[in-house]
């Protein structure tokens, strides 16, 4: 069977999307982003456990480079809001903060580079950020610029204190202006968010999705488990509607991991990274990354489990609900070079406290072959060979997780 026939065989069930097509996230971005952790980190002198500064940033990309996050497919690292001065300069020109960035955001973005990895940086719409420093209204064009000239290749781009149809006129616009620079920037916007949740009117995703390569579309997260397990439960009710726009060049971002933070026990860790995986959704540390546990990096580093992330297909995982606090995420493959029929992964996840023992036949959602071989994607092992009118029958811990990729014999 061609390629082309393979995703004919599957169309119904995983829909490919096409949308925006700027050549970039063509994979859902890996790295890590300030604000989750640090938030508005500027009192180093009486919180220096969370101080954004410039020694912050090289820390993070020391550790990628130099701690195997790199391998794996961690390359973006993003200061979020608070990090320039609280006025512009007298030519209009966004300026960073002097004692917490001295060298200027130049220096960090070329120190970054240089390393082979990618930097990303963080404005508002409005007049002021979210925590009230400048913001890009009235200066898209001259924001964009700089941007460019500081060698930013990833842009997160805020939506406080504007209406609503501003919101949905001002992305458009920065985001030309972001393309006339001719710097590839990766365009994180939080425009479908602010639509919901803020103006209570029904994002038009097909319009987003035309302009931005990510977007925010819930809360933002907090570090505790109900904060995980109340994302998992949004994406899981809001697959119908979201799934349709998702795929290579462009996200829906359920905001970042919060590993690192002594927030979760290991089964959470497992739930939490395995449906991000799942839905194909941008994977952003933010913590000190000193604080990750051995278990942690062991699952950030798993490249069975990156390989579900990253993908090339992009297609979010679709949920089954199979009992109450029971589902089963389904997520298909591109097929490797070589082979005839594609794998997919079944990720069957407990949100309930109690364990569940739950069975399902993996033939019922769009193999296209007669059989395969069954791996344990957390223990990179391979359990049994199965054909498609097998059922598997599994033990489920509470609030936790087990995930197969199943691979055609």
């Amino acid at each position: 069977m061609s390629v082309s026939l393979f995703l004919f065989s599957f169309l119904m069930y995983f829909p490919i999307v096409q949308n925006l097509d700027n050549g970039l996230a063509r994979k859902p971005p890996m790295g890590w982003m300030s604000w989750g952790y640090y938030m508005c980190g500027v009192d180093c002198k009486n919180n220096t456990d969370k101080c954004l500064d410039e020694n912050l940033i090289i820390s993070v990309a020391d550790k990628f480079y130099r701690d195997g996050y790199q391998e794996a497919g961690f390359e973006y690292i993003i200061i979020d809001d608070c990090w320039s001065q609280k006025k512009r300069d007298t030519l209009g020109r966004l300026v960073p903060d002097k004692d917490r960035f001295p060298r200027g955001i130049k220096f960090i973005a070329d120190y970054i580079h240089e390393r082979g990895l990618k930097f990303g940086m963080y404005t508002n719409i409005a007049d002021v950020t979210c925590m009230g420093y400048p913001g890009s209204r009235g200066h898209f064009q001259s924001d964009a610029k700089m941007f460019a000239e500081w060698g930013v290749d990833y842009l997160k781009v805020d939506g406080c204190f504007v209406a609503e149809k501003y919101l949905n006129t001002a992305y458009i616009k920065l985001g030309m202006h972001l393309n006339a620079t001719g710097r590839p920037m990766v365009y994180s916007c939080s425009w479908p968010y602010y639509i919901e949740f803020i103006h209570h009117k029904k994002p038009d995703y097909k319009n987003v999705a035309k302009y931005c390569n990510m977007w925010r579309n819930y809360h933002d997260v907090v570090t505790s488990w109900h904060a995980i397990k109340s994302i998992i439960l949004h994406y899981q009710m809001s697959y119908d509607e979201l799934h349709e726009h998702h795929g290579p060049g462009q996200w829906n971002d359920p905001d970042m991991l919060i590993f690192g933070t002594n927030s979760l026990t290991d089964s959470q860790r497992r739930v939490h990274i395995a449906v991000y995986a799942m839905l194909a959704s941008p994977l952003l540390l933010s913590c000190d990354m000193d604080n990750i546990t051995p278990y942690e990096r062991e699952l950030l580093q798993n490249l069975d489990l990156m390989a579900i992330a990253q993908d090339p297909l992009g297609i979010m995982g679709r949920p089954y609900q199979l009992q109450h606090l029971i589902t089963l995420w389904v997520k298909p493959h591109l097929p490797r070079k070589g082979d005839t029929y594609h794998s997919i992964s079944f990720a069957l996840v407990n949100l309930d406290e109690i364990d569940r023992s739950i069975s399902f036949t993996p033939g019922q959602y769009g193999l296209n072959s007669t059989d395969y071989t069954v791996m344990d994607v957390f223990t990179k092992t391979f359990l049994r060979n199965i054909t498609v009118q097998d059922t598997i029958t599994i033990n489920v811990p509470p609030e936790d997780v087990i995930l197969y990729t199943l691979f055609p014999l």
